[in-house]
């Protein structure tokens, strides 16, 4: 599955209609705080959330929608180009003042294997029937005895592992109000590791293994690094640029990274140390390279430039800016990103080398 474009219409930031086509190998994009970034990384995950879950995520769009709020994404459409499930647009609306979000998606052979079991269960959430109501409740109940989304993973700028011991408790139990992609990201990273390494991801775990300098894992509701020594150092001790890494590694062996699946990551960048963002935009390319879709929000000039660096011939990526065009936001798309505009990222430091200039000629006295 590959996300191919988005529209919007009057939602959040978005005032009016906004599109955007994207490209199946990594997406980056830049912009000003406030032009929407990370809204259209949870637009994504919600749409391939939905699809990876057999209950009613059509109306809980992840860190948008709490129940406390009166503020919703009231209808999300989804073009599934499946002619065999005889599907090609779901429409679910709770009102008729709405607000329209379409995340248009190709195919791949892991669609091919669904079966028509699961579409009973959407369709029977989607007409709010008595067995989907219930499907709902059960999983308010106990999310973890239901299927993880294989679909997607979004990882959040905050770091999260080091949270793990009883968040998930005081989200489920006690109702404390998280935010839904950072509930989620804990799950994942607690999913059980496969069984199989595939030989891809052998590869990139071994990267990651020697940065970190050991293995990431989980026991007694804690994340920990097991290092090359046998010292085990916990998450909430261990270097936090380390704890990105980290992150991945454990996204990595428990399989939630393969072929068709999505990574949405929101500032990546948050606490690494300038020498390894290199590190980072390499594994990067060689997850697009193995048929990971990426979408990266970065305000990182370095780690945006790393990645029109070290791409490859036959590399997959565009850039795109988000900017305001009076209330609406628009977006440019480029596949360099040095004549990518506007682009605030490298107009700062051409500021500041403009400042530094005239303070030498002793413009400030």
């Amino acid at each position: 599955m590959a996300i191919n474009r988005v529209e919007i219409k009057d939602f959040l930031v978005f005032k009016g209609e906004f599109a955007a086509d994207f490209c199946p190998g990594v997406n980056v994009l830049i912009g000003e705080n406030g032009t929407g970034k990370t809204t259209l990384l949870k637009c994504f995950y919600g749409a391939t959330d939905t699809i990876g879950y057999t209950t009613s995520r059509y109306f809980d769009a992840p860190g948008f929608v709490d129940s406390k709020d009166d503020v919703y994404i009231s209808r999300v459409t989804y073009d599934v180009p499946y002619e065999q499930y005889n599907i090609q647009r779901k429409e679910i609306s709770r009102s008729e003042n709405y607000s329209n979000i379409a995340v248009f998606m190709s195919t791949s052979e892991e669609w091919e294997r669904i079966n028509d079991e699961f579409f009973a269960k959407i369709n029977e959430i989607a007409s709010h029937s008595e067995d989907g109501k219930k499907l709902n409740d059960e999983y308010r109940a106990n999310p973890l005895s239901f299927n993880v989304n294989k679909k997607s993973v979004m990882i959040p700028s905050a770091e999260m592992l080091s949270h793990s011991r009883g968040m998930l408790a005081m989200y489920y139990e006690r109702k404390m109000p998280f935010d839904q992609t950072q509930i989620d990201i804990l799950v994942k990273a607690q999913f059980p590791e496969t069984r199989e390494i595939k030989p891809n991801a052998k590869r990139i775990l071994g990267k990651i293994n020697e940065i970190i300098g050991g293995e990431v894992f989980y026991e007694n509701d804690m994340f920990y690094t097991l290092k090359k020594n046998g010292e085990r150092v916990y998450f909430t001790l261990e270097a936090s640029g380390y704890q990105r890494f980290g992150l991945l590694w454990k996204l990595l062996r428990n399989g939630l990274l393969e072929k068709g699946t999505t990574l949405l990551w929101d500032e990546p960048e948050n606490s690494l140390n300038p020498e390894l963002i290199p590190e980072l935009v390499d594994i990067l390319l060689e997850l697009s390279r193995n048929g990971v879709q990426i979408f990266i929000a970065t305000h990182s000039e370095i780690l945006a430039s790393y990645f029109a660096v070290n791409r490859q011939k036959g590399d997959s990526v565009m850039f795109y800016s988000l900017y305001r065009d009076g209330e609406q936001i628009k977006a440019n798309a480029s596949e360099r990103f040095d004549i990518l505009e506007p682009n605030n990222l490298t107009a700062e430091p051409v500021k500041l080398y403009e400042k530094e200039i005239e303070k030498g000629l002793g413009g400030n006295g």
